[in-house]
């Protein structure tokens, strides 16, 4: 899962400047930007679509999420001894998921 800004990152960037010239700011985040959010997987034998998300996401939208796009093609990428690898998200490791990864008899890797 993946957020996307479209004015930029989030919070302040540190880069290097001309000491000699004036400092130069280009965005403020006046109007809150907005952003996307989307989901997409891959293998060593194929990769899925990408899938955006509407609105925020917690932990049974991200299990629908799954549901709807990387059951059927877990095995198609990586065989039938595939594991999903995530990072730490509290979505993702919100025990309900846990247990829906385990009930699927689906391995991961954090």
């Amino acid at each position: 899962m993946k957020k996307n800004n479209l004015d930029g990152p989030d919070g302040f960037s540190y880069y290097w400047h001309d000491l000699r010239k004036e400092e130069e700011i280009f965005s403020t985040r006046p109007l809150g930007g907005g952003s996307v959010m989307n989901w997409a997987s891959f293998g060593w034998g194929s990769k899925s679509s990408i899938c955006f998300v509407d609105g925020r996401m917690n932990a049974k939208g991200y299990r629908e999420v799954l549901k709807k796009h990387l059951i059927d093609i877990g095995s198609c990428m990586g065989g039938s001894d595939w594991i999903s690898q995530q990072d730490n998200a509290p979505i993702h490791r919100a025990k309900v998921n846990l247990a829906w990864f385990k009930s699927k008899k689906i391995f991961e890797e954090y």
